[in-house]
Order: structure tokens, then C-alpha cells, then sequence
């Protein structure tokens, strides 16, 4: 038993030893320790931004650690929140009643105290965290501001011209130096490779070197070939373009940069990779990933030499030598990125970067202008044909290939003038912008083909929805719709991203950094600026082209797949172009800097005024908005106002457009449909009657005339059965029998060809059995 006494002993002690081991470790350290040591360490940046010698990755360095403390010191304040809250409402339960405070034990004191202190430390600890955000919230904003400065300063910087000799004769003394320094990064890789002990490290870069070449040059022609489009004779279907033109990016993109990223972590791996040369190593790579995927991008839409596989409206020859000048293009950016890692590693002169900068940043404006000249030449029209050159159409298309030229051009301008920087910003982003345009032309359509194949009644998912989920099939059309739309807002979201990485500044700050380029002035507290109204305008103009955008999609491709009547389709449709457009100028009002409050203070001064000027518009515009919400009239209804009648075609802001039965357009202010008479014939439904009045001689006999009548408007496919016909003796005429043949339709609107029909029909009859017409 004593054994056994004490090996529980033992036991409990270590179980006991565990416990005091894993609350150690489970105290948090010191508060204050870890808030000093936030100070200290924004304190560092803030001196550190406002240095001289701090690069881009620097900024971007301090800016994460920024990011980190701050999102650290909230989470710890929000922390400490009910920890807060608790050791309030314990330090009020032990405050002392006026009646009890006499009496009150020195116990209570005591631990009222220990409450008072408990709280004021944790008071404390979250004061200083939340000021931690703070300060880390102003240094973010600093180190913002501060890139957009630098940004803007080297985009602007002017250096010598390149029409000066003296920057060509100083980039060429220069020359020597480079490739001295050149053979120096040579030297210096091949001692670290001849140090090694181990003479394997040779055989193993020559094979990492001979795999490079092997899979980069043969072994990509051998992927290719398995992705090769049929001859011309073949007509494929947009299914088999797209898909097939999607292998050979992906073939050209990522095949490079998994071969030469592989091969770099296998050489830092085992140490043979000097900076310098990863350095080199990281240019070169970007260099050539982004020729491959220029190259593919360019081969797979233009397809240059199998017209049937090409994705974009162009003639043999307009792609063919377009594709040519893209792969120009391509090769001359490749080289400016390996340049500009190779000015680094060789610590080439100013001199020499800018007159390199400079001749590469001219060569790709000329190729540009020249393929925007190849895409915008138009063949000569026939006289046969007669086209009218101004009756040409500006697309966004047309519109691209302009911007792309007038940059182009500015490039140019900007190198020979001196400011190098400003024109190889501009041919860089011009290619870019180039390739992540049509790179995402293209993954929109991938994304068109995916989601028709998956959301088919068949496909992958539709099958899903329809037998697990219960889906009807319409429904999974709609489905599929929506998932295509989405598909397309995340691709347009990523490729704005991809675009603007490259200016080097945050997606928040863009159109800040645009906004320093310009120089505004103040009125009072307000500040005008070109660039804020230029800017407000684009805002609005965006949110208007984003509504007409979603406007269309409803229209053609949504509302379509509903079984919503096309008055409500008009009616969701024009709703969403008011809310777009009240919230596009929301929008540019708010970025222009015009508060709305002050705004609002403005509108309801002169609200007296407008009411009285602009009553009527008034008046329309809320009938309009009633129209949309009652839909007493709605797009397609048969209405007739006073003495017009016909067809609802479109209800606007301020009046609704009636196409008459003589095709005519009768303009109706709203303010009269909604405080007039119409009458709607299909308003609840479509069914109507139609009345056809048949006259004979005095002398006929009435009931073979009824017989007569209801055998013909019986035998009409039109005429419904129930409510049957009915024919209705009216009269007696001096030399005449009046009679009324009553029909009900189930679509009124083709009242007048059933009329029409009936009365050929009763015609004929009537003189086939002889019944005579009045003389």
C-alpha cells in the first residue's frame, strides 16, 4: 500500500508540475513591456521614412510592420474591452451608499482599492493601445504619402536629353566599367561553385542548366505540338478556340516560370547563389516569363496562321503583321527588365541607365504606333458599296488603340526632352495594360464556356443543382447567369489589381498619386483642382458606363431566363439606371470634395424656387416613379390616352413614349397618366371581345343569319370557346336587319386581323346561301 501511496504521490507532483509549467506559459507577457516595445518601434520608422537613403522596400518593409502593430494594439484593446467592462461594474458594486459608507469594513476598503487599481491599470493599458493605433494609423498615412511623393518626384525628374552627345559620350566611357564589373559577378558565382568541396555541385548545375534548355526550348515545342491547331479546312467551335487558346497560354506562362523558379530554390538551396547573381536570376525570369506570356497571349488570339482559330475579327494579314509588332514589343520589355537588374548588379552610371532607358523606352513607342496604325487601317470601301467614312464607329476598341498611340507619342516627346523616367513609365504601362487586357479578354471567355458547360441541364453542376438541390431547370439557368457575372467581377477586380501593382503605389492611393500631379487652388476651406473635377467626371462617367453595363446584362442575359412579363423586366431595368445614376453622381460629387451636407444646405434654400420653376418636371418625374411602383402601365400594355392609341414602349424620367398603330411616337408627359383617364386593354389580362356588326335584307330569315354567324366565329382558331360566341339582333332596319356578332379573343391585340377575318368569312357565306344584303 505504501508503494502504491507513493507512486500517486509521485504522480500528482508531476501532474501538479505540468499544471504550474502550462500556466507559466500561458501568462501573457508584461503589458506595458509589449506596448513600449510598439512605441519604440513606430518611433524608429517615423525617424527612418524622413531619411534620405530609405527605399521603395523599405517603405514597403515599414509599412507591413505598421500594418502588424496596429492591427496587434486594436485586437489587444478590443481584448481588454469586457475585461474593462467587468472590472467597472465590480468597482461599482463595491462603492460605498452614503448610508453605508460609516460603516464600512477595512476588508471592504481593501478590496474596493484593489478594484479602484484593477481597473484604472486595464483603464490604462487599453488608452495606450488604442493611442498605439493611432500613432501607428498617422505613420501609415506618412509612409503613403511619402511613397506618392517619391513616386511622382522620379516620374517627373528631368535628366539629359538624348539628342545631348555629351550623355551618349559619358554612357560609353562608362561601358568598360560594366563589363569589368560584369565579369566580376561571373568570377564570383564561379569561385563559390569552385570552393566547394564536393565536385558534384558541377555536374549538378550543368544538369540544372542543360534541364533549363531542354524544357524551355524542346520540350515547350513538344507540349505545343500536342496543342496544335488543325489546317484551316477545320472549323472548330467557340468552345474548342477558347480552350485551346487557354493550353497555349498556360503552356507558355507557366512553364518557364516553373522551370527557372524550381532551379533558383535548388541553387539557393545548396548555397551556390550569390546575391548578385539571384539578382540577375530574378530579372532574367520576370524578363522571360513576361515575353512567354506575351508571346502566348498574342499567338493564341491573333492565331496568325489559322484564320479558323482566331478570336479576334481581323484578316490574315492585319494579324499576322500585328503579331509580329507585339512580339516586338514583347522582346524590347523583357529586355528593359533585364536592364534594369543588370544596371543594379553592375552599378552602371546614370548616364548609361538613362541613354538605355531612354533608346529602348523610344523603340517600343515607334512599334506601338506602328501596330496601332496596322489595327486601325481600314480596307478602301467599294462604290458599290457605299460606305461612308464617317459613318465609321468609335468603339471602346477604337478608343484603346488612340490612348495607346497618343502615350506612345508622349513617350517619345517626354525621352527626347529629358524626362526618360516619364517616357518609360508610359510604354511600360502601355504594354502592360495591353496584355492584362487581353489576357483577360481571353479568361472571360474561359469563364463564358465553363459556366454554359457546367450550368447546362446536363453539366456538372446543373445536374447537381437539379437532382440534389431540387433546381428547376430555368432556375439553373439564372444560376448560371449570376455565376457568369460574378466570374467576370472577380476577373475585371484581379486585372485592376494586376495593373495597378505596377505603379508601385497602393490601390487606395491611386488616384490620390494621380491627384498630385496637378496643382489646384483655394476658395475659403474648399480646395478647386483640375484633377478633382477631371477626376469626379471619370467617377461619374464610370458609374454610369457600370450601370448601362448592368442594364444590358439584366436585359439580354438575365431577366430573359425569368418568367417575368416584359413590363416588370422595363420596369427593373429603368429602377436600376436611377439608382446607378443617383449613386455614380453620389460618387463623383463626394470625390470632387463638394460635401453633400453643404449641398443639401444649398438645395433646401433654393427649394422654394425650383419648386416654382420646375414644378411640371416635378411633377412628371415622382408620376414616373409611381408608374415604376404601381405598374398601372407598363412597357408592351395597349393603352389609350384621350385620342391616341396604341403601344407602351418605354416609360422615361419625365414622359412615356406610345408607338401608335401608324407607327408613330406620341410623347405623353407621366403627370397625365396618373392624374387622367387611360384606358389599358391588357391590364390584368390579355383576353378581350371584339364586336362585328352585320347588317342584311329586311327580307332574310334572322335565325339562318344567327346559325350563319356563330358557325363562322366558331371555326376561327382565334375565337375562344368559352365565353362562347354570341350574336345579338339589334334592330330593325327601314330595309335592313342590324345584328352584332360578339367574339372574345385571348389576345386582344389581334382584335382587328380576327375582324377582318370574320367579316371575308361572313361575305362568302352570306352570298353562298343566298341571303341577301340591304340594296
Amino acid at each position: 500500500m505504501r508503494q502504491h501511496g507513493g507512486l500517486v504521490s509521485l504522480l500528482c507532483v508531476i501532474v501538479l508540475g505540468f499544471f504550474m509549467i502550462g500556466a507559466a506559459w500561458a501568462q501573457p507577457e508584461d503589458p506595458q513591456k509589449q506596448i513600449d516595445v510598439w512605441n519604440g518601434t513606430l518611433e524608429r520608422i517615423d525617424l527612418a521614412i524622413d531619411r534620405d537613403g530609405a527605399t521603395d522596400a523599405d517603405f514597403k518593409r515599414f509599412k507591413q510592420e505598421a500594418t502588424d502593430i496596429v492591427a496587434a494594439a486594436n485586437e489587444f484593446a478590443e481584448a481588454l474591452a469586457p475585461k474593462v467592462a467587468a472590472a467597472t461594474a465590480q468597482f461599482e458594486q463595491l462603492k460605498p451608499t452614503a448610508s453605508t459608507e460609516a460603516a464600512e469594513s477595512e476588508a471592504a476598503k481593501e478590496n474596493r482599492q484593489q478594484a479602484e487599481q484593477q481597473l484604472a491599470d486595464l483603464a490604462g493599458f487599453q488608452k495606450q493601445a488604442l493611442a498605439v493605433a493611432t500613432h501607428g494609423a498617422y505613420t501609415l498615412s506618412e509612409i503613403g504619402e511619402r511613397r506618392r511623393t517619391r513616386f511622382t518626384a522620379a516620374l517627373l525628374e528631368r535628366n539629359s536629353s538624348l539628342i545631348d552627345p555629351g550623355l551618349w559620350g559619358d554612357a560609353a566611357t562608362d561601358v568598360p566599367s560594366i563589363l569589368g564589373r560584369t565579369g566580376s559577378v561571373a568570377g564570383e558565382w564561379t569561385s563559390v561553385v569552385a570552393n566547394r568541396s564536393d565536385r558534384s555541385v558541377v555536374a549538378i548545375i550543368v544538369s540544372l542548366l542543360a534541364l533549363i534548355i531542354t524544357v524551355l526550348v524542346p520540350g515547350r515545342r513538344f507540349l505545343l505540338s500536342k496543342l496544335r491547331r488543325p489546317t484551316a479546312d477545320h472549323q472548330p467551335t467557340m468552345r474548342t478556340k477558347v480552350m485551346s487558346a487557354a493550353a497555349i497560354v498556360a503552356v507558355n506562362a507557366f512553364l518557364p516560370l516553373i522551370v527557372l523558379t524550381g532551379v533558383r530554390s535548388v541553387l539557393n538551396a545548396l548555397d551556390l547563389m550569390p546575391y548578385r547573381v539571384d539578382l540577375l536570376w530574378s530579372g532574367a525570369t520576370a524578363a522571360i516569363v513576361f515575353f512567354s506570356l506575351a508571346f502566348g497571349v498574342s499567338r493564341a488570339l491573333l492565331a496568325p496562321t489559322r484564320s479558323t482559330w482566331r478570336l479576334v475579327a481581323l484578316d490574315d494579314t492585319v494579324a499576322t503583321r500585328a503579331f509580329h509588332y507585339s512580339v516586338a514589343i514583347a522582346a524590347l520589355e523583357a529586355l528593359v527588365i533585364v536592364h534594369q537588374s543588370f544596371a543594379k548588379v553592375t552599378l552602371a552610371s546614370l548616364q548609361f541607365v538613362i541613354a538605355l532607358d531612354g533608346i529602348l523606352s523610344i523603340a517600343i513607342a515607334v512599334l506601338i504606333i506602328g501596330m496601332v496604325r496596322v489595327l486601325t487601317k481600314r480596307v478602301p470601301p467599294s462604290e458599290e458599296e457605299g460606305d461612308d467614312p464617317a459613318d465609321e464607329e468609335y468603339g471602346l476598341g477604337r478608343i484603346a488603340q488612340m490612348v495607346a498611340g497618343l502615350a506612345a507619342g508622349s513617350a517619345i516627346i517626354a525621352s527626347l526632352m529629358g524626362y526618360v523616367a516619364l517616357g518609360r513609365f508610359l510604354t511600360t504601362q502601355t504594354v502592360w495594360i495591353s496584355v492584362v487586357v487581353s489576357l483577360l479578354y481571353l479568361l472571360m471567355k474561359v469563364t463564358d464556356e465553363l459556366t454554359a458547360a457546367s450550368f447546362q441541364r446536363d453539366g456538372v453542376v446543373g445536374s447537381r443543382l437539379i437532382s440534389s438541390v431540387g433546381f428547376a431547370p430555368r432556375s439553373v439557368t439564372q444560376a448560371g447567369v449570376l455565376a457568369n457575372g460574378a466570374a467576370h467581377l472577380v476577373l475585371i477586380g484581379f486585372a485592376f489589381l494586376a495593373v495597378v501593382a505596377q505603379w508601385g503605389v497602393d490601390s487606395s492611393g491611386l488616384f490620390e498619386t494621380i491627384r498630385q500631379l496637378f496643382f489646384g487652388f483655394k476658395i475659403g476651406s474648399i480646395t478647386i483642382s483640375l484633377s478633382t473635377l477631371v477626376a469626379g467626371i471619370v467617377v461619374f462617367v464610370v458609374g454610369l458606363v457600370i450601370t448601362r453595363t448592368v442594364q444590358n446584362w439584366l436585359d439580354t442575359r438575365f431577366l430573359p431566363t425569368t418568367r417575368l412579363d416584359s413590363g416588370l423586366r422595363n420596369s427593373i431595368r429603368t429602377s436600376v439606371g436611377y439608382v446607378g445614376m443617383i449613386f455614380a453622381a453620389t460618387l463623383a460629387f463626394g470625390y470632387a470634395g463638394l460635401d453633400l451636407s453643404n449641398i443639401a444646405i444649398v438645395a433646401g434654400a433654393l427649394s422654394v424656387g425650383i419648386g416654382l420653376g420646375l414644378q411640371a418636371i416635378v411633377n412628371n418625374f415622382v408620376s414616373g416613379l409611381i408608374l415604376l411602383a404601381e405598374r398601372p402601365i407598363r412597357a408592351g400594355d395597349w393603352i389609350t390616352v384621350g385620342a391616341e392609341e396604341g403601344t407602351v414602349k418605354r416609360i422615361n424620367v419625365r414622359a412615356t413614349e406610345i408607338e401608335t398603330f401608324d407607327r408613330a411616337t406620341v410623347i405623353v408627359p407621366n403627370s397625365s397618366l396618373i392624374t387622367g383617364v387611360v384606358k389599358n386593354m391588357v391590364l390584368r389580362d390579355r383576353s378581350g371581345r371584339i364586336i362585328v356588326p352585320v347588317t342584311v335584307s329586311k327580307l332574310a330569315d334572322a335565325e339562318q343569319v344567327k346559325t350563319i354567324l356563330l358557325e363562322i366565329a366558331k371555326s376561327h382558331s382565334l375565337v375562344l370557346r368559352y365565353p362562347e360566341p354570341i350574336v345579338l339582333f339589334l334592330n330593325f332596319g327601314e330595309k335592313s336587319l342590324d345584328f352584332e356578332l360578339r367574339c372574345y379573343l385571348a389576345d386582344i391585340a389581334a382584335g382587328a386581323t380576327v375582324r377582318s377575318d370574320l367579316r371575308f368569312s361572313i361575305l362568302s357565306r352570306l352570298k353562298e346561301e343566298g341571303v341577301a344584303l340591304p340594296g
